[in-house]
């Protein structure tokens, strides 16, 4: 399939949002966004990161790499943030996932030295942006942090934080709200933005930036090939291929499945109702 083909997929009006893996990424790779980004959530206007990594690899005890971690940094008290964008909740449980990648980021800290020295480990905070509302209770933000069940507010204290952000709520601070709904719809003209945060025109500007980058579009070629490869190999596996129409269907759930598209998105670009796409993603 020639480029041509390939932007037939997505055409040169289609509009990537903050909650779309590749874009997530690319954006959250410059240190004044995710700045921006860990600022509004974390509710700290003066947040400073000293170092930003997309897409960092933590390997395990053996040396194999473990995980793939999408935005990673450290700010300049050494405190540890893991910013995961997971657009599909419904094929694994996010709340174990957090408790993983928790362990993960602390294992090469304590290989680090000849003596193990506990205390000296790190804060960490776990940050998982979904589309839905993975607890029911309607909130845009939901914070964990270990703490005694026989006695009310007495707390661990062992500097770890879970945070799971929910864009489908509007209840939570008009900052984070809005910061959300950014994502879900990357544009200044979306309605459901509240407040006009100066770090999210700040990050729209970044945004703006990125996809008028040649890498950004090197990297949007990448996924539609990616996508196109693995929707092929599918259908020629499983015999059902047939034809042009098919090939974009499996091309497209396999961006769902990899996160790189939401499942309305994807089933606008296949020109379904998101009930029938996901239908079809269901019966394999």
């Amino acid at each position: 399939m020639n480029d041509e083909m390939k932007k037939e997929l997505l055409p040169a009006d289609y509009q990537f949002n903050l909650s779309d893996f590749a874009l997530f990424l690319s954006v959250m790779k410059n240190k004044k966004a995710y700045e921006d980004v860990l600022s509004i959530i974390l509710e700290e206007e003066d947040l400073a990161l000293k170092e930003v990594k997309a897409e960092q690899v933590v390997l395990n005890e053996s040396g194999r790499r473990a995980i793939r971690l999408d935005a990673w940094a450290v700010d300049y008290a050494d405190r540890q943030f893991n910013t995961e964008m997971q657009n599909d909740t419904a094929h694994d449980d996010i709340r174990k996932r957090a408790r993983f990648y928790q362990g993960m980021i602390d294992t090469p800290l304590l290989k680090s030295g000849k003596r193990t020295r506990y205390r000296n480990l790190p804060s960490t905070a776990i940050i998982f942006i979904t589309q839905e509302d993975i607890f029911k209770r309607g909130l845009a933000k939901y914070t964990f942090s270990e703490q005694c069940e026989e006695i009310a507010g007495l707390k661990l204290g062992d500097g770890t934080k879970k945070l799971f952000l929910n864009m489908s709520s509007r209840k939570g601070r008009p900052e984070l709200v809005s910061l959300l709904q950014y994502m879900r719809n990357t544009t200044l003209d979306n309605p459901e933005i509240l407040v006009k945060d100066r770090r999210i025109v700040e990050l729209d500007r970044i945004v703006t930036e990125v996809k008028q980058s040649e890498e950004w579009e090197a990297v949007k070629m990448n996924i539609l090939e990616i996508g196109i490869e693995k929707g092929h190999e599918e259908g020629l596996q499983e015999g059902i291929l047939k034809g042009t129409q098919e090939g974009t269907f499996l091309a497209l759930a396999d961006l769902v499945r990899d996160g790189l598209l939401s499942i309305e998105e994807a089933a606008k670009r296949a020109q379904m109702t998101t009930e029938a796409f996901e239908k079809r993603m269901a019966e394999g």
